[in-house]
């Protein structure tokens, strides 16, 4: 009779802890539905999709500033110069409009400085080519027509920075009720959204 009770008993306990386990889990799981609910739904939500839109659209725009070439326009000597307060090796450095392009060397040299345009993106009409011919130093007849792309300039990004703003959309259509779509979620607002509006600012100033 004891080691009936004993058995009953050791069954007992082991029912209620299975209970308690199971108890847990159904806990664990309405939390992270609820949490996914909160998340997926009103002003936190819409701030994610906001971040979706405006970070698509710059991917979109950057994509087509880089590819595609707007205006040119032709400058008058004064509307360029040559930074000799940069020091880089085999390299120049050329301000225009305050834009920084920085040939080589062996692209600067014999430059005939009443050839210089500058042809600029085609949506956020930001400086992107500078272009200038070389002439032969002798007879002064045009050896090669060179184009410089701006340095330091968001476009030379591409295509990181367009695959980095598209992190939000592909979390959109990712969305799961995982901490992976959370830390996505998460990013994207905290990271890539601002990340993406400095960028839009220095597009643009």
């Amino acid at each position: 009779m004891d080691r009936e009770s004993r058995a009953y008993g050791r069954e007992e306990r082991m029912k209620a802890i299975a209970e308690k386990v199971r108890k847990q889990k159904e806990k664990e799981e309405r939390e992270d539905r609820e949490f996914y609910e909160k998340v997926t739904s009103g002003w936190r939500w819409k701030l994610f999709l906001t971040s979706v839109v405006v970070c698509t659209l710059m991917a979109i725009l950057t994509t087509i500033d880089t590819l595609a070439d707007g205006k040119t326009r032709k400058m008058a000597k004064n509307e360029w110069r040559d930074d000799t307060g940069w020091i880089w090796d085999m390299h120049k450095v050329v301000q225009v409009e305050g834009y920084m392009f920085a040939p080589h060397i062996r692209d600067w040299i014999d430059n005939d400085e009443e050839s210089f345009s500058i042809t600029y993106s085609p949506i956020f009409q930001t400086g992107k080519w500078l272009n200038y011919d070389i002439v032969d130093e002798e007879t002064g007849k045009l050896r090669r027509s060179h184009s410089e792309f701006r340095w330091r300039s968001l476009l030379g990004w591409f295509p990181f920075f367009q695959l980095f703003a598209l992190i939000p959309l592909f979390t959109f259509f990712y969305k799961r009720q995982n901490s992976f779509f959370n830390f996505l979620r998460m990013g994207s607002i905290g990271l890539i959204f601002p990340g993406t509006l400095i960028a839009l600012y220095f597009l643009i100033f």
